[in-house]
């Protein structure tokens, strides 16, 4: 069983250029009522088999808020296990994009074996750290790492620099005219991308033209944008590809998804050693736990995916499912006036198929795994 949706969108256009982007995000599935009585510790192992996009995202947010409405002490080392889990899905979403993405743009064979090897990081990491059972049970608690999960930091960064990037200085600190000469070296997967979207003149597309002032680096009225964007919007590399007034197009949405995978291979090295530092034992406070009158208790708790926060809310009655709601990114993104409707309502081009290719291109750089389907008028 799934209950993800698709996403439909339809763009209403006056010659080459859009003037209305008709967005529908999919419809949201009332969880509410299927799991309601069920017991809650049921409920939350099952959550990852619901969903085939971001499943282990999914988990440890539901899990997170199980763990603090069941008021489970969390284990330390187990909360930053579980978070590297979730680190090695979304460098696997975002491996697999690139992958993607090039083939279809620069018209090449996408790399088979390199992106099996990416689909298998996250299982083979949640083995090496939890060999003895789910790592989203609430109250379960992981070991010392084994060898395994070490030698997927490593596999992490081999993927990442054969995908992305390899070099000395970080991407995420290169000025417009270094990305350039390195993306017209071609020298990786994600250079192949990158270098036709700025020689056809397209790193600005998709830039909502309207704003009502700025918000940090981003727009005032995209400040529901929890994509990738929003993470990395500090790094130089991407405020370079913003507007003057704090706008993204297509070329800070990719510079964003590069340096956030750039980034997650020592991310994950680095917390892996530092799971073997913390004392056995040790808790972090869980989320906030709210009671209603009639004794149930409540709890909410996040999850930084691939294509933006997840939140899980639960509420229980004598540790029993009262309800349950899930607030995907997807939701949001592509709401009637959200991120995606406004940038692509931005798209113009000469050609009806230069336009769908940049249609494509911006959904997917808005979130890396939703199903959609684009229609034309």
């Amino acid at each position: 069983m799934s209950v993800d949706g698709r996403v439909s969108i339809d763009l209403v256009c006056d010659g080459g250029r859009v003037v209305e982007a008709i967005v529908m995000p999919p419809r949201p599935v009332a969880l509410g009522p299927i799991v309601r009585a069920r017991p809650a510790r049921e409920v939350v192992s099952a959550i990852g088999s619901l969903f085939s996009v971001c499943g282990i995202a999914q988990s440890a947010a539901s899990v997170e808020a199980a763990e603090a409405a069941l008021e489970i002490g969390t284990d330390r080392r187990t909360k930053q296990a579980r978070r590297l889990l979730v680190l090695a899905e979304t460098l696997r979403e975002h491996l697999l994009r690139i992958g993607l993405d090039t083939a279809r743009l620069a018209g090449e064979p996408a790399d088979g074996k390199t992106l099996r090897r990416a689909m298998g990081l996250p299982q083979r990491l949640k083995q090496g750290l939890f060999p003895g059972g789910d790592a989203f049970v609430p109250g379960v608690c992981v070991g010392m790492p084994g060898a395994e999960a070490a030698e997927t930091a490593p596999e992490a960064g081999y993927l990442t620099q054969s995908v992305v990037y390899e070099g000395e200085k970080p991407l995420g600190e290169m000025d417009r005219d270094a990305f350039a000469e390195w993306a017209m070296e071609r020298s990786t997967v994600a250079a192949r991308l990158i270098a036709p979207v700025l020689a056809r003149g397209w790193a600005m597309i998709g830039h909502p033209e309207t704003t009502n002032g700025g918000n940090g680096h981003l727009l005032k009225e995209a400040s529901a944008d929890t994509s990738c964007l929003a993470r990395q919007a500090g790094a130089p590399l991407v405020r370079a590809f913003l507007s003057e007034n704090g706008g993204a197009g297509l070329a800070a949405r990719l510079a964003a998804r590069l340096v956030e995978a750039s980034k997650l291979p020592g991310q994950i090295a680095g917390g892996l050693a530092a799971l073997r530092d913390v004392a056995d034992g040790s808790e972090v406070p869980t989320c906030e736990v709210f009671r209603d009158e009639n004794g149930g208790r409540f709890a909410t708790a996040f999850a930084e995916a691939a294509r933006g926060r997840l939140e899980h809310r639960i509420v229980l009655n004598d540790d029993r499912i009262a309800d349950y709601a899930i607030t995907a990114p997807t939701s949001i993104h592509f709401a009637e006036s959200g991120i995606a409707a406004r940038s692509l309502s931005a798209l113009a081009a000469s050609r009806r198929e230069d336009l769908a290719v940049q249609a494509d291109l911006l959904v997917r750089a808005i979130d890396p795994c939703v199903g959609y389907d684009v229609r034309f008028r």
